[in-house]
Order: C-alpha cells, then structure tokens, then sequence
C-alpha cells in the first residue's frame, strides 16, 4: 500500500502517473499544482492564526487598563516654604509643645510657659504683625450675626484664629465683617484650603501673645492664639 501513494491518475486520460511528474507521460498534459498550493497556503495560514493567538492583546481596553493601574501622584503634594518669621515662631512653640508633655512635674511646666514667652515675643519681633505666613484653614463658620469666624492651623500644635462669639470679642474686634473684602474673599473658601494669611498678634502678660486655652496643658500643647486676618489668600 505505500507504493500507492507514489502514483495517481492523469487528470487529463485517467493513466496512471508518477506524483512526481510535472507533466503525464502518456498524453503530454501537465500536472496542476493546485492541491500542493493548497496544502502550504493552508498551513501558512494556520501559522499566522497560532501566532495571532498567542500574540499579547494590545486593543484600546487593555492599553486603558494599563494606565490605570499605573500609580499616581497624590493631589496637594507640594510643599510650600514658610516665611522665616513664621518657622521661628513654629519651632518655639513645637519645642515648647514637646518639652510640656515631658515635664516631670507642674512647677516645671509653669517655667516653661514663662520660658516660651519670652521665645515667642523674640521670634514675633516688637509689633507682632505678621505677613504671608502658610496655613490650613481649619474653621469657616459665621456668628449669629452673620460675621465670620476663621481659624487656621499653622502646624499640627499651633492655631490662629478669631474669637467664636460677639460677646468674647468686643474688645478685640476679630470677627469679620460682612461686605468687608476679607469677608467676600473668605466666600469662596473652605475649610482644608491652603492659604496665605497676614494680620496681627494681641500682646498678652500671660503669653506674650494672647491665647485663648482654659488651661495651661492646651495653651502649652495645642496653642490657640487669637489674631486679628488682615488679608487671607488662598494657594
């Protein structure tokens, strides 16, 4: 049987051939190469579709997943340097801030408080006015007035801030003002906004700069000290 598979019939008068023959001896006419045409177009083709197949899918959806699982840079990254005044007055109250929870005992945090009083008026200078100092705006509330209430955290220890009542404030006027510029700037803000504030500080025996905690431990752990906003922008 596997002498069969070297001969076929002629196409043309039906004779037995040889399959390698390119033309029939017995008429003359000539083998079609057709069928072994097929067979390797046939199995190009298979190639190329395996090939296909086990290729990496670079469509449109898989480039977007791609991306998408990339990492991205987190939002508000950028660090803003801090006027010089104000990381003075920083690094006082943080040391300050440090050493109070430290303390062995309570005569030892009263000096202390005295001791940062002194260190505060130093970094402040002699009119405790301020410009441009970098914060977070941690409170934007109104009175029952309507005047605004603003207060903003300098560092994770230290606030400024206005008073939280009309009462409290009568005589240092820190609330604002409806119709002020301050005020109508303050309308397209919120809290968590970085800002730039300028203003003033009120002189204080007790402080050297007023602060408006009811005990030692707050005024000494986590400042408060009541300002006057001249002006806050936001960054």
């Amino acid at each position: 049987m596997g002498s069969d598979s070297l001969w076929t019939d002629c196409k043309t008068c039906s004779k037995k051939i040889s399959t390698s023959a390119r033309s029939c001896p017995h008429c003359g006419a000539r083998r079609s190469r057709l069928g072994i045409a097929k067979w390797i177009g046939g199995g190009a083709l298979a190639i190329l579709v395996l090939a296909a197949i086990a290729a990496p899918d670079k469509s449109p959806q898989n480039q977007t997943d791609t991306i998408k699982a990339e990492p991205t840079i987190a939002a508000g990254a950028t660090t803003l340097s801090l006027p010089e005044q104000q990381s003075r007055f920083l690094s006082v109250t943080t040391d300050y801030s440090d050493r109070f929870r430290s303390a062995a005992n309570e005569l030892q945090q009263s000096a202390m408080r005295d001791e940062r009083r002194a260190a505060l008026v130093k970094a402040l200078g002699s009119q405790r006015s301020v410009n441009g100092w970098i914060g977070t705006i941690r409170r934007l509330e109104t009175t029952s007035e309507g005047k605004a209430i603003l207060a903003v955290r300098l560092s994770p220890d230290a606030d400024i801030m206005t008073w939280n009542n009309a009462l409290s404030d009568i005589a240092d006027g820190t609330l604002i003002d409806k119709g002020t510029p301050l005020y109508e700037a303050l309308l397209n803000m919120s809290v968590g906004d970085s800002v730039a504030v300028s203003g003033s500080f009120f002189p204080s025996a007790e402080d050297g700069v007023k602060e408006t905690s009811l005990t030692i431990r707050g005024s000494m752990s986590e400042p408060e000290f009541l300002f006057r906003f001249q002006d806050v922008s936001k960054q």
